[in-house]
């Protein structure tokens, strides 16, 4: 678990959680992930986080093919180092995926870590905490891959709200792994300097790059989802998060 805080003296700031881009496979949405890094290059005061599964790794023992894909590992590390380039000052950091821990638990090599070694990226290994400082007020993130499937909405992002049992005090949980875009809200009361004060949490599943025609979700009957990712808003002015997709 790494501790990422920035200071922005801006009245407002972005985050945009970018993850499950499966670079390699045959049915990136390329245009789509294009846009979102011109969306961030265009915008001031706007971050990426890169939410794990950068980078599709198939092996001879995973359920996709390496015989299958568009890019081999090192034509992909080639598209997402010159993907990022206009953008690679707004990479906070990077956590890894499932798909990058195939090479690791096969042969020890975690491709992820030196792809953010080569880009000079942080790397914050399979969690992080992410503070932002908007002038006087202050957000925190957690942000983890996840684990594990589900085939309904609600089964899906009880994988980003059981986040907070390990990480207590987020306003918002960021998860990755299943591809859907999704957003939940709760709320808790809490004591400060004597006073009770309601916080707002916000749990969100923050999408894929993977088009579902040919794909392995088609070939499983999973059901499929629309490719994208959250844009996330924090405000200096009074304590504030906009989340839209």
């Amino acid at each position: 678990m790494d501790l990422i805080t920035l200071n922005v003296k801006a009245p407002k700031a972005y985050l945009v959680p970018l993850g499950d881009m499966h670079i390699g496979s045959f049915n990136v949405d390329e245009k789509k992930l294009e846009g979102y890094i011109k969306w961030v290059k265009e915008h001031p005061n706007s971050y990426i986080f890169l939410m794990g599964d950068i980078f599709d790794t198939a092996t001879r023992d995973s359920l996709t093919s390496p015989f299958d894909q568009s890019l081999g590992i090192n034509e992909a590390f080639e598209y997402m180092t010159n993907l990022i380039k206009p953008v690679k000052k707004k990479i906070i950091g990077c956590i890894s995926g499932n798909h990058e821990r195939r090479l690791t638990k096969y042969a020890g090599l975690d491709i992820l870590e030196m792809w953010c070694n080569r880009n000079q990226i942080r790397y914050c290994g399979d969690s992080a905490v992410i503070v932002f400082n908007i002038k006087s007020i202050s957000y925190i993130f957690f942000a983890h891959h996840t684990t594990g499937g589900g085939q309904t909405i609600g089964g899906k992002l009880n994988r980003v709200f059981k986040l907070s049992n390990i990480f207590v005090g987020a306003d918002c949980y960021l998860g990755g792994h299943n591809h859907s875009k999704a957003l939940g809200e709760d709320a808790i009361y809490f004591l400060e300097n004597g006073k009770i004060k309601l916080k707002r949490i916000f749990y969100i599943d923050c999408g894929s790059f993977q088009k579902y025609p040919e794909s392995y979700a088609e070939e499983s009957a999973l059901p499929p989802s629309h490719t994208g990712a959250p844009r996330i808003r924090m405000s200096g002015i009074e304590k504030d998060l906009h989340i839209s997709f």
